[in-house]
This record gives structure tokens, sequence and C-alpha cells, in this order.
């Protein structure tokens, strides 16, 4: 997929920048990180090629069929309720 050059949200300029994916499935937090993008300068929408999702996709896949073994670290969450 070639780079973007306008954001298709808000007509800004887009730069290759790096990102990360957060999941959670089963319990099991999946983070990605240093995820090559194309990212707006102007709102900050990001923008991953077909590529990318096809590799987000076969990680999460084998984090939950046990296939990769997760990096166990602390996980500070806060809850906000409504």
């Amino acid at each position: 997929m070639p780079r973007l050059k306008i954001c298709p949200d808000c007509g800004g300029k887009m730069q290759k920048g790096r990102t990360k994916f957060i999941t959670e499935s089963d319990e099991v937090l999946i983070a990605i990180e240093n995820l090559p993008a194309d990212i707006c300068i102007q709102c900050g929408a990001e923008y991953l090629s077909a590529d990318v999702d096809e590799y987000i996709e076969t990680v999460v896949d084998k984090v939950v069929a046990k296939k990769i073994k997760p990096h166990r670290e602390l996980v500070y969450r806060a809850v906000v309720s409504a």
C-alpha cells in the first residue's frame, strides 16, 4: 500500500512514524509496539498498512492459541466509572 500523503479525516499532512497496538483477549493484555504507520501531523490519526494489519492479526491469533507465551509485566489499571 502506498504511503498516505493527506489525512482522510482532516486533510492534514501525513508523515511516517511509529505507533503501538493494544488489545485484550482472555484477560491477557497484548501490546505490539514500534509499528510503522502514517500519522497525521494535524489531528494525530494513525493508519497502518495492510501488511502491518496482517502482522497484528497473526500475533494476536498466536497469543490466543497460546502458541506465543505472553511476557508477563506488571500492569496498572484504572477503571473510570460513569
